[in-house]
């Protein structure tokens, strides 16, 4: 690893911390560390893992300058890393938790919301989905994720306007499940999933998937057709133009 994550096991609680300075952007190279830190604990015997991000930031979501200048077979690599992520995440066969430590707009809401649980730091901090704003169409399956949450009205003017909101708005609609004092969100989870995994495990994590089903069969059924249809997407007129648009005045 290049250092873009690093991991820390306590009692078989296991906790992926994105690094990249500084933003954690997202780009191929931090989805692949993810991807790798993910399959070696599982396949380690994890009992739980958590994703944290650095001091005031969880992720921002994606390296959008990066990816501008990407060609097509590029992009179409990186998507498919992206969406696998979601898909992982979402399937883990142990509970996987967000330790939200600070702002998670765009694709920091996209994997939180595939999350078993979302613990979030206090303070000044926003969250939400605002891939219209960025010129991208919000797909069935982030829609749903996000529904399942916070309900389909909530859900519907959320990702309509772009909006993103407070953390203290995100807790009270069902976004976040918890907010603590800043230096304490990788605690709490740590807390949340110690008592969650003295549960017989075999009952808790099928219940766990039985409470993501929904998701999963996309997941297993349409993945794949997805992230090509989504990568063309990424080079239509409309979606280039405000992406550069972002890139030039808010990046």
């Amino acid at each position: 690893m290049s250092g873009l994550v690093k991991t820390s096991d306590r009692e078989g609680i296991v906790e992926i911390q994105m690094c990249r300075k500084p933003v954690n952007a997202l780009n191929l190279e931090l989805l692949e560390e993810i991807h790798n830190a993910i399959d070696e604990n599982t396949g380690q015997g994890a009992k739980a893992l958590m994703l944290s991000g650095m001091d005031g930031i969880f992720t921002a979501g994606l390296d959008v300058k990066t990816l501008l200048t990407l060609s097509r077979d590029e992009i179409d690599i990186f998507f498919k890393a992206f969406w696998g992520l979601m898909a992982k995440i979402s399937k883990s066969p142990i509970p996987f938790v967000a330790a939200m430590t600070g702002h998670s707009p765009a694709g920091g809401t996209v994997l939180s919301i595939f999350c078993d649980y979302r613990i979030a730091a206090k303070g000044d901090y926003k969250i939400g989905m605002n891939e219209v704003f960025v010129g991208l169409p919000v797909p069935m399956i982030l829609y749903k994720a996000l529904s399942r949450l916070v309900g389909e009205n909530k859900a519907s003017t959320l990702t309509v306007t772009g909006s993103l909101i407070s953390f203290q708005e995100a807790e009270q609609l069902g976004l976040l499940n918890e907010i603590v004092e800043k230096d304490q969100v990788v605690q709490r989870t740590f807390e949340w999933l110690s008592e969650l995994v003295q549960l017989p495990p075999n009952a808790m994590n099928l219940t766990r998937l039985t409470a993501k089903s929904e998701l999963n069969d996309w997941f297993d059924n349409e993945l794949g057709q997805f992230t090509t249809s989504f990568a063309d997407g990424w080079f239509s007129d409309e979606v280039q133009s405000r992406m550069k648009y972002i890139a030039e005045n808010y990046l």
